[in-house]
């Protein structure tokens, strides 16, 4: 295949790496012009590719597509906190050489405030002037000194605020690990709103504070439409690079997928969600669920469960536990919403008898609702009681629902069951769902999932 590898290169392209591309663009050449007009015409289309031109000379596209990659480089915010920390290494073993020092110093007078990763710099660069001082080396002294100096009450403000992001973590994410929504968290909100709004603080931490808001609108539904403002909000700063990592963007897209699903707007979420899983690092299984559950919910499951199964050897090797979990139950409900039920139960039940503890632990509600939907479909209805009692299912619900507005679905299991063994009616079994149903509707807008509530129908109409 000609062009195959700058094809490749070109394919790999994110949206915002090629407006950010086109930000450094200055070809006097016309054929370099043309070649980039179509890398970010394909770059950013959702649908139409167009072709390269064969006619020009690959020297051409060769030069083009270095210059592209080490424009990236020059941008790229993880790249650019790992030389840092080469420096501070270089620094504090007295290994640093003449060039080295000439590239930091270049850094101090090019330095730009507010940098995404200033602290990180700021403490580089005060270890350099200890450096210097202890050895009576006195050249750049004052170029470095005023840097310090200058920007020593950024750098409290941002360590100060970097120390208050680990407790809004640590609060925030257990919550929504646990499915569950306090004061406990929610009090951080406005202090994370002002904090995004603040043109005066570190990326590093503006970013940080985009994550967290987006788990809490994740939790609250009345926080998603100024959440997915901030989103809005924040591109201009990923197309100019200062912003940039392959990796954030990756996330970027990925997180706000999550929130236009919760918004109900699955077509444009997609879109985000095919970008999120564009690379295999270390989140795309995570990616790479939401994407799939997308699918699901615009009623393409085969679709679904062709990539999920394509991905099984990547998911295999993964060690995030949470993730891990989080696929197995994703295929599990695949293979459900393909009709494939007994395949899904054998997957489930082998999964459950390898990775009991990580299931339990980090992804029980979700994965035995599926797996629960699964026996019912087959009629397993002692294999599914046996499985509510061992786990504690119908106590672990009923907990989780007293922090949590959610649905009692593993409830309403035990009455499905109770029904079709004839120890109660429909009469109350209907009941019973339609008065948990309602009182959700009107209290928190919340509606069930549209696969237990067609298995209840079923069951019923059976």
């Amino acid at each position: 295949m000609k062009l195959k590898k700058f094809t490749e290169f070109s394919d790999s392209l994110l949206p915002h790496e090629a407006l950010l591309l086109e930000n450094s663009v200055q070809f006097q050449d016309s054929d370099r012009v043309a070649i980039f007009k179509i890398v970010k015409h394909n770059a950013l289309s959702k649908d139409t590719k167009r072709a390269f031109d064969l006619g020009i000379d690959k020297r051409k596209y060769s030069h083009l597509m270095n210059w592209m990659q080490a424009r990236l480089e020059d941008h790229c915010t993880d790249k650019y906190y790992k030389r840092l920390n080469y420096f501070d290494n270089q620094i504090k073993t007295d290994a640093i050489s003449s060039a080295e020092e000439k590239e930091l110093l270049k850094l101090i007078k090019d330095y730009q405030p507010h940098r995404f990763h200033f602290i990180r710099f700021y403490e580089v660069v005060k270890n350099y002037l200890n450096f210097l001082l202890v050895r009576v080396r006195l050249n750049d002294y004052g170029l470095i000194n005023r840097f310090v100096h200058n920007y020593h009450d950024d750098y409290i403000r941002n360590k100060d605020i970097s120390n208050r992001m680990t407790q809004a973590t640590s609060d925030i994410v257990t919550e929504y690990h646990g499915n569950q929504l306090s004061q406990n968290s929610l009090k951080w909100a406005p202090w994370l709103k002002r904090l995004f709004e603040d043109a005066e603080i570190d990326g590093s931490n503006r970013y940080q504070t985009l994550i967290l808001l987006s788990y809490l609108a994740l939790l609250k539904n009345d926080l998603l439409h100024a959440t997915i403002a901030c989103y809005d909000a924040l591109e201009p700063r990923l197309t100019d690079g200062s912003y940039y990592s392959r990796k954030l963007l990756l996330n970027f897209y990925g997180n706000r997928q999550l929130i236009l699903m919760k918004l109900n707007r699955y077509d444009q979420a997609l879109h985000f969600g095919r970008l999120s899983i564009m690379e295999q690092g270390n989140d795309y299984i995570m990616y790479l669920n939401n994407y799939c559950f997308n699918l699901l919910k615009l009623g393409r499951p085969e679709e679904a469960l062709r990539i999920l199964k394509e991905a099984l050897p990547f998911a295999r090797q993964m060690s995030n536990k949470y993730n891990k979990s989080l696929f197995i139950s994703s295929l599990v409900k695949c293979y459900n919403d393909n009709g494939e039920f007994a395949t899904a139960r054998q997957y489930a039940e082998n999964q459950l008898a390898l990775n009991e503890k990580d299931i339990v632990e980090h992804n029980w509600n979700k994965f035995f609702r599926t797996y629960l939907e699964t026996l019912l479909h087959l009629y397993e209805y002692r294999q599914a009681k046996r499985t509510l009692k061992r786990y504690g299912l119908l106590e672990r619900e009923s907990g989780l629902l007293k922090t949590y507005a959610g649905f009692p679905y593993f409830r309403w299991f035990k009455a499905f069951i109770d029904y079709k063994e004839g120890n109660t009616s429909g009469i109350q079994f209907r009941k019973s769902i339609l008065r948990e149903r309602e009182r959700m509707a009107l209290v928190h807008d919340a509606k069930p999932s549209e696969s237990v509530m067609l298995l209840l129908k079923d069951a019923l109409r059976g």
